[in-house]
């Protein structure tokens, strides 16, 4: 903010900051990648004791802790000496708060090297992938550390919304549960925890089967919480009462995306519900305070898989297309709606 008396700070300089701010990512990568958060874990420690035990050049790492100082990432006391600020701590792989996996997904070669394509994307309307004739989805499998840190940005990503859902919906009318693509299964566990009558089964491809019984043991709904593996757009989902599906439809355009709820219709039975969440665009550009982390984030599904972000009218056509009709649209404390399908 600028002080009272304060020049106001020239337009070029301001668009200049923004030009550059694609820095402070590669920063904060940097920092995930070689575990400056984890060595800072047992307390302050001057640059050179961080450099031998991250093991890179003592120089270049003290200018990295210049960086995340001033991204308040962490502090310098007056001894010179560095430590984690409650921010920065977020960065730690052991911590229920981390989001080191989205760090390292987002920083990662590939998907900064898709984002250099951003212009190709926006003259052609096609993802990256389109643009190389590869496929987003296959690739992980051939790579499972790729394939296993995506999972867990999304576990760690979705352990901060599904604390969220579980209280802006009443599940209690429901026996069983179908989380449709939940990947390692981190959206059930607070839903089942709040429902003690509940099970809950997480369906995706077979390659996350390991990760969601782990997950499922350490948060202690495994007995009430079972892996089936598939592919939505050409298997049968198990049966259920209510379906949920969270950050998948924005994957996909909108012919696929009715056809995964085109799945989920053919599982439900007459009094199913479908519960989609995701974040809902405004109709306005600038009209909501998360209107530029959601533009941004339309503009990264056009550019790693060819899905968008959508408006309400939109999720609405979408669920008429599949044979449904929406029921009502719920807000929770966090940047996601739970938009609520049924039969006609």
């Amino acid at each position: 903010m600028i002080g009272q008396g304060q020049p106001p700070i020239p337009l070029p300089f301001q668009l200049s900051r923004m030009i550059t701010s694609y820095w402070v990512p590669q920063s904060i990568h940097a920092a995930a990648e070689l575990g400056i958060a984890d060595a800072l874990a047992g307390g302050p420690k001057r640059s050179e004791e961080i450099a031998r035990a991250v093991d890179a050049n003592p120089d270049a790492v003290h200018r990295l802790l210049r960086a995340l100082v001033a991204l308040e990432l962490c502090a310098v006391g007056d001894d010179g000496a560095f430590a984690l600020t409650p921010l920065g701590a977020c960065l730690r792989s052991d911590t229920s708060d981390s989001v080191r996996a989205w760090a390292l997904l987002l920083g990662s070669e590939q998907h900064w090297r898709s984002w250099g394509r951003l212009v190709d994307c926006i003259r052609t309307g096609r993802s990256v992938p389109e643009l190389e004739g590869r496929d987003t989805w296959v690739e992980p499998s051939n790579d499972p550390g790729a394939s296993t840190n995506f999972n867990q940005s999304m576990v760690q990503l979705t352990r901060h919304i599904a604390g969220a859902v579980a209280v802006s919906y009443d599940f209690s009318a429901f026996r069983t549960i179908v989380d449709v693509g939940g990947g390692f299964g981190a959206l059930l566990p607070p839903i089942l925890k709040a429902n003690p009558e509940l099970r809950g089964i997480v369906f995706d491809l077979p390659r996350c089967r390991d990760g969601a019984r782990a997950l499922a043991e350490k948060t202690g709904v495994a007995g009430r919480c079972e892996f089936v593996g598939g592919d939505f757009f050409t298997d049968s989902l198990p049966k259920a009462d209510a379906y949920i599906i969270k950050s998948v439809i924005h994957d996909w355009d909108d012919e696929r995306s009715v056809a995964i709820l085109r799945t989920i219709r053919a599982a439900m039975g007459p009094e199913a519900r479908l519960l989609v969440v995701e974040p809902i665009l405004p109709e306005r550009p600038g009209s909501s305070p998360f209107d530029a982390m959601l533009a941004h984030t339309d503009l990264n599904m056009l550019v790693v898989t060819g899905g968008r972000e959508r408006t309400e009218a939109d999720f609405r056509r979408l669920i008429e297309r599949a044979g449904l009709r929406t029921a009502r649209i719920l807000p929770t404390p966090a940047t996601m709606s739970i938009i609520e399908g049924r039969k006609p």
